[in-house]
């Protein structure tokens, strides 16, 4: 199936925050160089991760184009609209919505809900003919049907082998349109177009809420001023009440309308978690009574899917739905299509790693102890051990342990300021010092160096008793410029940088004791290549005055250079 992934990552735009890894329900996100991938054979496009990256790097496969290309072919094609739209278009007449669509160029406009009331009928005759108690899981949400082949596969066997009602409706309109008529759904939900992808004989392509706002607004068309004409009414009429389906609860209500024996019992549960939850206490209990699942990926139903354009709450889009599906008159028998789920999901298969490689990959992020694993979920996983499962696995890196990545700076830091032969300090806007090294110490004299030997860092100690020059210090910490100036300090002379880290908080300070032998010589062969690199530079301009001037000149000044630079040995 050569399609990409309905949901992946915008590479360029993603900031390795692992929100997505945190919030993800089935972790289906692997971390490669630092950016954060969607899994495809994990993934069961629930949407969420699109919702909660704060960036906008996780994507939704954009569909719109193919589905105008549709329209161009000039065969029937029709738009199979989500019962949704009750909570999505408020205040919009449906006539006026159809009117919008046909105007696009939709042979007609259907609901899927009557989808959903072929789903309802069957189901209630299925459950009269074949009572034998145990449970049964709706096939109607094709993303929880995903989620329980894949993750709870002891489940798969309840779920009905039934179309969801998006098939069981595009099935419908081959039959009334003719084969070649093509179908476009439209709709709240990502799992729809991994719908199209395996079946498109039967639905070409899925699209959503918000596209099909851009496409309205392409085009010019304003849904609420369109003229109805007789013409604009849904193909072959209303739903029922299969209407009900995009709320939690609505499933049930609309199989128990079509005469579902008695002595069912009925649940509904929205949400991952929730169904995760849900099963997890049903595993491995007897029943004796028949219990129907009624499962739903979203919390709340499909009227909060993440195509959703409306961001109201659960109740108002709740309403909405029920008032529109009261209105419908019950729907008179309607000619069934083949409703037999062929749709195969193979359970993911993972292997737990050994006690072994899980302990070394706990080592690489310095976690050698119990007392070591903090579990703080900053990685994106809720322990330090299911962190170090997906480094097994290739789904994580060392670097996204946030503790570990701070101790590892600020052992480089340490390491480079013990490293640097120049005293290094930095201080608060207390003048408080924060941090500095043995060579800073040093340069202070021999009570500054007992104190370092006695507290290394000197954390804490007060920079204006300890150096007179602690005033541009403050300067910089107050706003100031970078300060660079030679200082005295008693017998010698210091040169000194002072520089901001963050502004009304921290400075720090680099400095160098210019009177040491070493240091002179350093500053001598310093400015010799300066005035070489100066006199090459107006040789390259005035060569045919100089002539072997120019030559002579650099050799002159390079020896002095050789009589001092004796590559790090001597006095240095």
């Amino acid at each position: 199936m050569d399609f990409l992934n309905p949901i992946f990552t915008e590479k360029a735009e993603c900031q390795d925050c692992y929100k997505c890894i945190r919030e993800c329900s089935v972790k289906a996100i692997r971390v490669e160089g630092g950016r954060a991938a969607v899994v495809p054979e994990l993934c069961v496009l629930c949407g969420h991760c699109v919702q909660v990256c704060p960036v906008g790097a996780k994507r939704v496969r954009d569909d719109l184009p193919r589905a105008k290309r549709l329209l161009e072919l000039g065969l029937p094609v029709a738009a199979a609209l989500a019962p949704s739209f009750a909570s999505e278009f408020p205040g919009l007449a449906p006539e006026r919505l159809v009117a919008g669509l046909r105007k696009l160029g939709f042979s007609v406009v259907s609901e899927t809900a009557i989808g959903a009331d072929l789903v309802s009928r069957r189901l209630a005759a299925d459950l009269g003919s074949s009572r034998k108690g145990g449970i049964v899981a709706s096939s109607a949400c094709p993303t929880a049907v995903e989620y329980l082949k894949k993750y709870h596969p002891a489940f798969a066997a309840s779920i009905t082998a039934l179309h969801s009602p998006l098939l069981s409706h595009a099935a419908f309109l081959k039959e009334r349109l003719g084969p070649e008529a093509k179908v476009v759904f439209i709709g709240p939900c990502i799992s729809k177009k991994r719908e199209s992808d395996l079946r498109r004989d039967l639905v070409d392509v899925a699209i959503d809420f918000a596209d099909l706002a851009d496409w309205f607004a392409a085009a010019g068309i304003e849904p609420a001023a369109m003229e109805i004409g007789p013409e604009d009414r849904f193909f072959p009429g209303r739903a029922a009440k299969g209407s009900l389906y995009p709320i939690e609860g609505g499933m049930i209500a609309s199989v128990r309308k079509y005469d579902a024996p008695a002595g069912i019992r009925w649940m509904s549960f929205s949400g991952l978690s929730e169904i995760d939850r849900a099963l997890a206490e049903l595993e491995g209990v007897e029943l004796s009574d028949t219990i129907f699942l009624e499962l739903l990926a979203c919390p709340g139903g499909c009227v909060n899917g993440p195509r959703s354009r409306s961001r109201v709450g659960t109740l108002a889009k709740r309403l909405r739905v029920q008032d529109y599906a009261e209105a419908a008159a019950p729907r008179g028998s309607l000619a069934e299509p083949e409703l037999a789920s062929s749709w195969r999901v193979e359970p993911v298969s993972r292997a737990e790693p050994g006690a072994e490689a899980v302990a070394a990959a706990l080592r690489r992020t310095g976690k050698y102890a119990v007392e070591d694993e903090l579990n703080c979920g900053g990685c994106g996983y809720d322990t330090c051990r299911d962190f170090a499962r997906a480094m097994v696995e290739g789904r994580a890196e060392a670097a996204m342990c946030v503790s570990y990545m701070r101790k590892l700076a600020q052992k480089k830091a340490n390491g480079l300021l013990r490293s640097i032969p120049s005293g290094v300090v930095i201080a608060d806007r207390e003048l408080k010092v924060v941090e500095c090294n043995r060579a800073f110490a040093l340069l202070l004299g021999p009570e500054a160096e007992a104190l370092w030997e006695a507290k290394p860092g000197l954390e804490g100690a007060d920079l204006a008793k300890l150096a007179p020059f602690s005033k541009y210090f403050a300067e910089v910490i107050e706003g100031g410029e970078a300060i660079e100036r030679d200082i005295r300090f008693g017998r010698r002379i210091l040169h000194g940088a002072v520089f901001g880290i963050e502004r009304g908080a921290f400075a720090g300070g680099v400095f160098q004791d210019i009177t040491s032998p070493w240091i002179r010589k350093d500053r001598v062969v310093t400015q010799a290549r300066k005035v070489i690199q100066k006199n090459l530079a107006v040789v390259q301009k005035i060569a045919f005055l100089l002539g072997e001037n120019a030559a002579e000149s650099e050799a002159i000044l390079t020896s002095i250079i050789d009589s001092f630079d004796d590559g790090g040995e001597g006095e240095r």
